[in-house]
């Protein structure tokens, strides 16, 4: 067993200081874009808690549509920060949104980031 160097980080600290130094990630959606160019979305890393949201939320239909849209609710933020989706917009994203693109874009939320993958 190793002496405990008290001037070290706790485990506890080095791993919420790699989740903030993540940063939020842009993401860019072309099919979901204006004149301007691509919709922009910002999100956080997604977390154990993001997940257990996700999982709550979609217990009851055990839906994987409903998963992914709860994933663009929870995680899709504008520049500002604020949400890009509301509960509001569950059915016209169930409904009326391509599928392979919330797919991508939910992937993307969720996954490792081009940095990570590049890494390995």
């Amino acid at each position: 067993m190793t002496k405990k160097d008290d001037d070290a980080p706790s485990v506890i600290s080095r791993i919420t200081q790699h989740y903030e130094a993540q940063g939020v990630r842009t993401i860019e959606v072309p099919e979901w874009g204006d004149d301007d160019g691509p919709l922009v979305i910002y999100t956080a890393p997604f977390t154990l808690r993001d997940q257990s949201r996700i999982d709550f939320a979609t217990r009851k239909s055990e839906s994987n549509v409903d998963a992914l849209v709860e994933v663009l609710i929870q995680k899709c933020q504008n520049s500002d920060g604020s949400r890009m989706f509301t509960v509001a917009d569950k059915k016209a994203l169930r409904e009326k949104a391509d599928v392979d693109v919330v797919s991508r874009v939910c992937t993307e939320i969720m996954g490792p980031t081009t940095e990570q993958l590049e890494k390995n």
